[in-house]
């Protein structure tokens, strides 16, 4: 009985090894590519977010939240109250556009043009770095 046990604790660690490997194997694909926020309505309102432009901050910056599953929540499963200008935190709008939020897009980009105008300065200005036309969306999918 005594090898049985430990036959079962041994097999049951092999497979939640293999699990985890998987699970990390799966994330590191999902961050390689851009991903695709959906903006509303319209196609244009949609951003594409690379996290490899994100490296060097702490996932839990953005996601703040961990499902049940030990993953990290998507923007939308929170943020979803309906309106492009809501001024309603929880509203999508505002999460990515809160200028004083340092978890919003909008207010991150702001503080670190501030931090370093040399470098971020320029790249952080208008709608277009997130808001992008059909075609470089598309071509940053290919990516």
């Amino acid at each position: 009985m005594k090898y049985v046990t430990l036959l079962l604790l041994a097999l049951s660690l092999v497979w939640v090894g293999e699990a985890q490997a998987r699970d990390i194997k799966e994330m590191s694909q999902v961050i390689k590519k851009p991903i695709e926020i959906p903006g509303g309505t319209s196609p244009r309102m949609s951003v594409m977010f690379p996290h490899t432009a994100h490296k060097g901050i702490n996932c839990m910056h953005c996601h703040h939240e961990v499902g049940s599953d030990s993953r990290y929540v998507a923007c939308t499963e929170c943020h979803a109250t309906p309106g492009a200008r809501e001024r309603d935190p929880m509203s999508m709008f505002m999460a990515f556009h809160s200028k004083n939020g340092d978890r919003s897009c909008y207010g991150c980009h702001s503080q670190k043009a501030q931090e370093n105008p040399a470098k971020y300065g320029a790249k952080f200005k208008g709608c277009r770095p997130c808001h992008m036309a059909a075609s470089a969306r598309e071509a940053a999918k290919q990516k």
